[in-house]
């Protein structure tokens, strides 16, 4: 729960104990001091209650500039990461495992059930959805330029490309797909 929910709901509360407590002063046979005390408490939170609303719409306009940035970022970013090479097997496993489903993949690899073309295939659309998002994310806490974490993205996906592990996660796939091949 956003926290303009929050305060929202708070707001709300308040209103309604300001506005029961009017309701119990004006029913209620009480006496003048306890008729007054409870007019000077709903006085209060009356106060109280503007000065949340105030707050509220403060709140909600922080979290909506928030939400804009977030998405331009993410276009921005997108559009940074478009020219990407995906191609060889090599690229798309180097690719996924950026993004963070080296787990994934490998689970696909070895379940001999799986469609691991298919399942290539999907990772790497997820990659190309959930990297954006992720940069867009980080720009925004970190207050960074988008352009700047895609390079450092881009750094890193080069290191990934390069390391053993990943180099021979891509022979495996390959060797599955090729062995796929003649089922079809």
């Amino acid at each position: 729960m956003t926290r303009s929910m929050e305060l929202k709901k708070l707001a709300v509360q308040v209103k309604r104990t300001d506005s029961t407590l009017r309701q119990l002063a004006s029913r209620l046979p009480l006496g003048d001091m306890e008729r007054q005390a409870l007019l000077a408490a709903a006085s209060i939170l009356h106060t109280h209650g503007r000065q949340l609303d105030v707050e509220v719409a403060r709140e909600r306009w922080v979290e909506e500039a928030k939400e804009r940035a977030i998405a331009e970022s993410t276009q921005e970013a997108t559009a940074l990461i478009a020219d990407w090479p995906v191609v060889t097997m090599l690229d798309k496993i180097a690719f996924c495992i950026a993004a963070g489903f080296e787990s994934n993949l490998r689970l696909d690899i070895q379940d001999q059930r799986a469609d691991l073309a298919w399942s290539l295939d999907y990772w790497v659309k997820q990659a190309r959805r959930d990297i954006p998002a992720e940069l867009a994310w980080q720009a925004w806490r970190q207050q960074k330029p988008v352009a700047e974490l895609v390079a450092q993205v881009r750094e890193r996906l080069e290191r990934i490309r390069a390391r053993p592990g990943t180099v021979v996660l891509a022979q495996r796939c390959q060797v599955r797909l090729q062995a796929d091949k003649p089922n079809l």
